[in-house]
């Protein structure tokens, strides 16, 4: 039998789903590199087989065909996190079941009662603002509120998960890993301009993604799928051309072969993408794309018929689905389980859609079908909630004629992403400062003192120009996350409340040292600590890579923070040894505050190298420094 360690290990390699050094799991562990090498011999041995598989460079990784065998785990993602896990029971409550059996609910998501207690709390909190409570009779619990204040919670939840990650190439990229897929998106943008080829901004992720998933099929060689051409002339249209060429400098570039079928089906795509010529959108593939998009209104009060992009992305796919069910031809996708873990509510989407095209066609629509439609419903609803747009002022001192076409074209690639607010002949610095745009794009050379970011491009506008605007977007982007996470943290984590100890004699010691400082420092008070100890006592809040993130169940501070505690020595906290204490205290007011949090925390989690940086900072300037990079 194994023991619980050696459990973690096989928790950590499932969940990270690639190579991990032995040093990494170590540190995540607290122990040695020869106890991790130790595990791994006995997990092997438990099984009989190689279940976890070794690699002098790269470290250690699961077997994925040895579990599938072994049906040593389900079909479905498990939660791993108390989010993803207060998420999945939410979703759960609201489609999947009018009530939970909490014991049966410890055994499907594998965590102890103690803490399907705590991811109720932080569901309370979570729901408090919607009108929505949990009712529990004895061992069951059911979701109790107003529809319409279950589809505003989903919306929400929705809303958080999707934050712009599937309009973002460098979020898309990582689901992409035997290719370089931003090379290819390189490519691709440089045919579109030798090809004098549009696509809008809110459409070309979802292009890409076609794209790239078309490229590891061919890499695969699983491309058996057989596509006729719409008719005789379209191997003369400019979409189809485009397509043949994009491939051929893959080819080239890349040295991945090119395959015929994927040159047709990725040119169809584009046909729809930009509708010009619509090949696939029949009336009965239109009338079939209008029930999935009713289907979802009438169960997520979220309206999707008025998205042409959608529509015809939609239709593009199910057609091609029609055409593989007619030749029993199967579609995989690589990516579903990354795809059902990270967007479990965009997936949950595209399972009400595809209960509409089995009840359609006729034939049930499995789970790799489905992770494609959730691709283009998480695309859709990224345009829907997409931050404001960025706003710039044009200095071109040329006549209409030629300033004109430079405007229509950057309004036509990046209408979705920012606003030509002013146009102006002469640059006055007092004026464009007087508006504070976010940027500013000339074709001819400025001076200004403005602390505004400056484009000079060419009035021809060109593929590099185009280049320059992305990038800097991209920029853009990067830093107002990053203002907003650094102000976060800077306002929470306060040079007097961190702090560093040789050792602890266990971590209810720790919760005491950090609860009495914010009392001497008129942070909080003796309740607030009563009720970390409350807390505590209920499920011990450490984590297997090391650290423990104490907290109270309901009592608040006066004034939201984060007492830090590092230890030189490691203290036995519950199940694991801790060198880290974060004492989150958040206000009430402040609840926005968790979410931010939380996805940091989320991030640290599966980073040992980050949290090696934490452990090891010497002030709190260090500690600061470490988060933010």
């Amino acid at each position: 039998m194994l023991k619980k360690r050696q459990n973690n290990i096989i928790d950590i390699l499932n969940d990270k789903d690639q190579w991990l050094t032995g040093k990494a799991l170590a540190q995540m562990l607290n122990v040695s590199d020869r106890t991790i090498r130790s595990d791994i011999e006995a997990i092997n041995r438990e099984y009989q087989r190689e279940m976890i598989i070794s690699n002098k460079r790269l470290g250690y990784k699961l077997d994925e065909q040895a579990i599938s065998e072994m049906e040593l785990v389900t079909n479905n993602i498990i939660p791993q996190t108390p989010q993803e896990r207060c998420i999945w029971i939410i979703k759960e409550l609201l489609f999947n079941s009018k009530e939970l059996n909490l014991y049966d609910l410890e055994n499907r998501v594998f965590i102890s009662g103690y803490s399907i207690e705590n991811d109720l709390g932080r569901i309370k909190k979570m729901i408090k603002d919607y009108h929505l409570n949990l009712k529990r009779s004895k061992n069951f619990v059911e979701l109790i509120g107003e529809e319409n204040e279950k589809r505003k919670l989903y919306r929400k939840l929705l809303t958080d998960e999707v934050q712009g990650n599937f309009t973002n190439l460098n979020i898309l990229a990582t689901l992409f890993s035997d290719f370089d897929f931003l090379k290819i998106s390189d490519i691709f943008t440089e045919t579109c301009y030798e090809y004098d080829y549009q696509i809008k901004e809110s459409l070309f992720p979802i292009v890409m993604i076609h794209a790239g998933v078309a490229i590891e099929r061919i890499i695969s060689g699983n491309y058996a799928e057989n596509i006729e051409l719409p008719d005789e002339s379209f191997t003369k249209t400019l979409e189809y051309q485009l397509s043949k060429e994009f491939f051929e400098r893959v080819e080239e570039k890349c040295r991945i072969h090119s395959v015929k079928n994927e040159i047709i089906k990725f040119a169809i795509l584009l046909c729809s993408s930009n509708s010009q010529q619509d090949f696939t959108q029949k009336e009965e593939i239109r009338e079939i794309v209008v029930a999935v998009l009713s289907k979802i209104n009438d169960n997520f009060d979220i309206d999707f018929s008025d998205d042409e992009a959608l529509v015809n992305g939609l239709g593009n796919h199910i057609s091609s689905l029609i055409e593989r069910q007619k030749t029993n031809t199967s579609m995989s996708n690589v990516y579903l389980k990354e795809i059902k873990r990270k967007y479990p509510l965009v997936f949950e989407m595209a399972v009400h859609a595809g209960e509409v095209l089995s009840e359609r066609l006729e034939k049930k629509v499995g789970e790799n079908e489905l992770s494609f439609i959730a691709l283009h419903l998480g695309a859709a609803y990224d345009r829907v909630n997409s931050p404001s747009k960025y706003r710039a002022v044009v200095i071109i001192p040329n006549n209409q004629m030629l300033s004109k076409p430079f405007i229509d074209k950057i309004n036509s690639r990046f209408e979705e992403r920012m606003s030509i607010v002013f146009h102006y002949k002469i640059f006055d610095e007092r004026q464009v400062g007087a508006i504070e745009p976010d940027l500013i794009i000339s074709t001819v050379p400025l001076k200004h003192q403005l602390k505004i970011p400056t484009l000079q491009l060419s009035l021809l506008f060109d593929y590099e120009d185009e280049s320059k605007i992305f990038q800097l977007l991209n920029q853009l982007d990067k830093a107002r996350y990053h203002e907003k996470f650094q102000k976060m943290m800077e306002h929470l984590i306060q040079k007097k409340l961190f702090y560093r100890k040789d050792h602890v004699a266990d971590g209810e010691e720790a919760i005491e040292y950090l609860c009495d400082e914010l009392i001497k420092e008129g942070l909080a008070d003796e309740d607030y600590k009563a009720d970390v100890m409350k807390r505590e006592r209920i499920s011990a809040t450490s984590f297997v890579q090391g650290f423990a993130v104490p907290h109270a169940i309901e009592i608040s501070t006066s004034e939201s923070c984060i007492a830090t505690l590092t230890l030189d020595k490691p203290v036995q906290w519950g199940n694991f040894e801790v060198r880290l204490v974060i004492l989150l205290a958040i206000r009430g007011e402040d609840n926005q505050l968790m979410s931010i949090f939380f996805d940091w925390l989320s991030s640290l989690v599966m980073d040992p190298q980050k949290l090696s940086a934490l452990l090891n900072a010497r002030d709190q300037k260090d500690f600061i420094e470490s988060i933010l990079e």
